[in-house]
């Protein structure tokens, strides 16, 4: 079970609390994580992310307004965006967390911050690329017509700040330190 994962990090010890009862209190016995770069790289790492996250969210929100231009005949071409949603969600959960990441980490931060945003943010870009082969087919099938045209801008450029997006992980190598 996920609940279960970082059990073996914390121990409980009893304290006794103000009414003079006896409660339990964990206390975190695992090892502390920090990333490598430089404070200077994490601090322009962290602003990229953050400014990368919000151009592709703003842009998935575009590609929503899009589909009320589409006739209902391309409707079809929503689906691999309105899947990218999930992702979205993920990603910019991720790079809050990456934004308030502490020098030393705790292995349940660790693995939020550094293997779950580079997994959403390949799906986010996975995503996005599907909306642009979908788009492809559609302006090859018939032919182009202006929403169809802007739709497949938008998912362009969207595929492309993902990319960026999925290529900043690189920036979240982190080592063990112990406290």
């Amino acid at each position: 079970m996920a609940s279960k994962r970082y059990l073996k990090d914390y121990t409980l010890t009893p304290k006794l609390t103000a009414q003079g009862r006896l409660s339990q209190e964990a206390s975190y016995i695992g090892s502390y994580y920090r990333f490598t770069a430089s404070p200077e790289a994490l601090t322009r790492a962290r602003t990229q992310y953050l400014i990368l996250a919000a151009a592709a969210v703003i842009l998935l929100g575009l590609q929503l307004w899009f589909t009320d231009l589409l006739d209902r005949e391309r409707r079809y071409l929503v689906l691999p965006m309105a899947f990218n949603i999930i992702p979205a969600f993920g990603t910019v959960m991720g790079v809050l967390r990456f934004r308030a990441a502490p020098a030393k980490m705790t292995l349940k931060q660790r693995d939020r911050i550094c293997n779950r945003l580079p997994a959403f943010s390949f799906g986010f870009f996975a995503f996005a690329l599907l909306s642009v082969a979908a788009t492809a087919a559609q302006l090859i099938l018939n032919g182009v017509t202006l929403p169809t045209a802007l739709y497949a801008g938008a998912a362009l450029l969207l595929s492309l700040i993902t990319g960026l997006l999925f290529r900043l992980r690189r920036s979240l190598k982190d080592e063990i330190i112990r406290a």
